[in-house]
Formats: structure tokens, C-alpha cells, sequence
């Protein structure tokens, strides 16, 4: 991210980066970000999970004395891994479903979308944490997919209308049937977040502002 909440995106993840490799859950990265953004400026207002007309918001993150807003929504999608880190132990559980994630992560760019693109001084973003490979690495058999709207390998472009593939299978879809619409389009780049020891110890970062004024 860049620009004015960019910049300070970057030094709080930084610091996460530092203080924290891994995460128990993704209720854990949010309250963790949060907690790091108000230890970096004691002034913001930093609100969890705020009801809004297209739904909960992960983070609201506010400088009421500069009339400047930030919406962000996490994503954390685990591989399975264990491991200790400084003298705590961690036992992530597999997720998988890939596809439905994706949806789910173009689905809150929409939502971010909708509640930045028309309100001056509101900003957002999506920031997708991960060790699992199947999100940023495009698969050898270069295959078309009923979810690859929805992929957020390396490179890929997110823009127009996403929508499933013709042949996806209804239990795929339940609860996430319609097709989303983007207004802006979004070019996925993952950086490196933190090395563990072992397999699937590798946590990468997919940061995707949505608008930053």
C-alpha cells in the first residue's frame, strides 16, 4: 500500500512481522493489527468487527481530528502447521477449499469497494495472510477451473465481473452463489511475512488496497 494510510499499514505490519510471525486464528491477526496500530498512534480510534450496510467490518480505523477513515478486511488462510515461537506453542489446523476463500476474498474487495468509493477521506484495503502455496502459486497443468475467477496466485489481474465457472458444483456455491463486481482492478502481489521452522512454514502477505487517499 501506499500513500497516506499506506505508509502507516506497512509500519504496523512491519512490527507484526516482528513481534508476530503466526497466528492462532484469524480473530488473533485482527486483534493483533489492531492492537499495533494503537500502540503506534495512541490518538486513532481502532473499532473490531463494525456493523455496516454491506456487512461486518473486520477494522475501522479512524483519525477523527484529520476527518480520515480506513477499512480493512483480513483474511488468514491456514495450512496445516505446528511449532513453537517464543515459548508458545501453535497448532494450525488445515483449511483448504481454496476456491471458497478466494471468493471470499474478492468478495470482501467489493465490500471494501462500496464503503470507500463514494465517501471523501475513506480509505481501504484487504490483506490476505497465508502459508498455504495453493493461493499464490499457479498450478503446472494450466487447466481453465470453475474458480479461477477467483484465484489469487502471483500476477493474477482482478477486475470486471467475477463469476463461477459453468460446471461448479452447488455445494460449492451455497452461500456464495452471485457474482461479484469490481469497480477497480487489482493485481495480486504476495511479499514474504515470516520463515518457520518446518513444513508449510512459509507465510506470505497478499496486500490489496482498495483505495488510499
Amino acid at each position: 500500500m501506499a500513500g497516506y494510510w499506506g505508509l502507516r499499514v506497512g509500519a504496523w505490519l512491519e512490527e507484526l512481522k516482528r513481534t508476530r510471525p503466526v497466528f492462532h486464528s484469524e480473530a488473533d491477526f485482527q486483534h493483533a493489527l489492531a492492537w499495533t496500530a494503537h500502540l503506534f498512534e495512541p490518538s486513532l480510534r481502532v473499532r473490531m468487527e463494525v456493523k455496516t450496510a454491506v456487512g461486518h467490518l473486520d477494522l475501522l480505523i479512524s483519525a477523527p481530528e484529520q476527518d480520515r477513515n480506513l477499512v480493512l478486511e483480513l483474511k488468514y488462510l491456514k495450512a496445516a502447521w505446528s511449532g513453537t515461537v517464543a515459548g508458545e506453542r501453535f497448532e494450525l489446523a488445515n483449511q483448504g477449499a481454496q476456491d471458497i476463500r478466494g471468493y471470499d476474498v474478492v468478495k470482501d474487495i467489493s465490500r471494501v469497494e462500496q464503503l470507500t468509493g463514494h465517501a471523501p477521506g475513506w480509505s481501504g484495503g484487504v490483506l490476505v495472510l497465508s502459508n498455504d502455496p495453493g493461493y499464490w502459486s499457479r498450478p503446472g497443468h494450466g487447466r481453465t477451473t470453475n474458480a479461477d475467477a477467483f484465484r489469487v496466485y502471483e500476477g493474477s489481474q482482478l477486475a470486471g465481473v467475477r463469476a463461477w465457472g459453468p460446471n461448479t458444483g452447488r455445494g460449492t456455491m451455497k452461500g456464495r452463489t452471485g457474482p461479484i463486481r469490481l469497480r477497480g482492478a487489482y493485481r495480486c502481489a504476495w511479499s514474504g511475512y515470516s520463515r518457520l521452522e518446518g513444513r508449510r512454514g512459509d507465510f506470505r502477505l497478499l496486500s490489496i488496497p482498495v483505495l488510499d487517499r
